[in-house]
C-alpha cells in the first residue's frame, strides 16, 4: 500500500467532498476527473502534502503525510503543475537537474549517479534531443514534458499530475497515458493525474477517481466506472 485515505476530507475551511476513502498501490494509475472548479487541483496539493487535510487519515507508505519533513517528503512525492512560467535562461538539462536537490548535498553538486539519473528522466519523457535548448523557448507541449522529466528525476513513489496533457496533441496525449503506466509499473510509483479525457483514463488508468454530480468523490476501478455511475456527470 502506497498512498491510503481515511475519510478525508479537504478544502479551504469548507471541505469540497464528503469524506473520502482510497487506497492505492505502487505500480497504480489513478485518473482524477470532474467538472472545472470541482476541486481537482486542491486535492491534488492536498496529497502532496502543500494543504492539510481538513480532517481524516492520509498516509504515505504507512506513515502520515503531516509526519514527513519538506526534505523527506521531496524524495517522495513530486505535484507537476503546467501552469508555472518557464525559467527564463535555464536550459532544459538545468531545469531537470533541479529534481536532483532533495538528493545534494551543502555544495549543491551533481554527482555522476546524479547525472544518470537526468539523462533517463530526459529520455523517458523524449525532451533528451533539445537538452540544451532554453525551456521558455519551447512550445507548450514540449515544455509539459519537460516538467514531468524533472518530477521522474527526483524518483519520488507519488507522483501528482495537473492536467499534464492540456497542451499535448492527441498523439502526445496517448503516449503520455501509455509512458504513465509503464513507468508507474517499472518504477514502482503510484500516478495520480487530473484528466478531461476521460476515455484515456478509462483504457490506460488502474482506477478512476471522480467528482460527481452530487459533489462526492468516488473512487473505482476504471473498468467498472461507467457502469458503476462515476463518469455519469460527463454524458450529453
Amino acid at each position: 500500500m502506497l498512498l491510503k485515505l481515511q475519510q478525508v476530507t479537504f478544502g479551504y475551511g469548507l471541505p469540497l467532498a464528503k469524506p473520502l476513502d482510497m487506497e492505492v498501490l505502487a505500480g497504480q494509475v489513478v485518473a482524477l476527473v470532474g467538472e472545472n472548479g470541482c476541486g481537482k487541483s486542491t486535492l491534488l496539493k492536498t496529497l502532496a502534502g502543500m494543504i492539510a487535510p481538513l480532517s481524516g487519515v492520509l498516509e504515505l507508505e504507512g506513515r502520515s503525510l503531516a509526519g514527513y519533513s519538506l526534505r523527506e517528503l521531496s524524495k517522495k512525492a513530486a505535484l507537476v503543475r503546467m501552469g508555472l512560467v518557464a525559467p527564463a535562461e535555464m536550459t532544459v538539462r538545468e531545469f531537470v537537474s533541479l529534481g536532483r536537490s532533495p538528493y545534494a548535498g551543502f555544495l549543491d553538486g551533481r554527482s555522476a549517479e546524479d547525472e544518470q539519473v537526468i539523462n533517463q528522466a530526459l529520455t523517458e519523457m523524449d525532451v533528451y534531443a533539445f537538452a540544451e535548448r532554453k525551456v521558455a523557448e519551447l512550445s507548450d507541449g514540449e515544455r509539459s514534458r519537460v516538467y514531468l522529466a524533472r518530477a521522474l528525476s527526483q524518483q519520488v513513489k507519488l507522483l501528482l499530475l495537473d492536467e499534464p496533457d492540456a497542451f499535448m496533441d492527441i498523439p502526445r496525449r496517448k503516449n503520455l497515458f501509455v509512458t504513465l503506466q509503464k513507468l508507474s509499473r517499472e518504477k514502482g510509483m503510484a500516478v495520480v493525474l487530473s484528466t478531461h479525457w476521460i476515455d484515456y483514463g478509462e483504457k490506460y488508468a488502474d482506477s478512476i477517481l471522480a467528482f460527481t454530480s452530487q459533489g462526492n468523490l468516488e473512487f473505482a476501478p476504471a473498468a467498472r466506472a461507467r457502469e458503476l455511475g462515476l463518469l455519469k456527470w460527463a454524458e450529453v
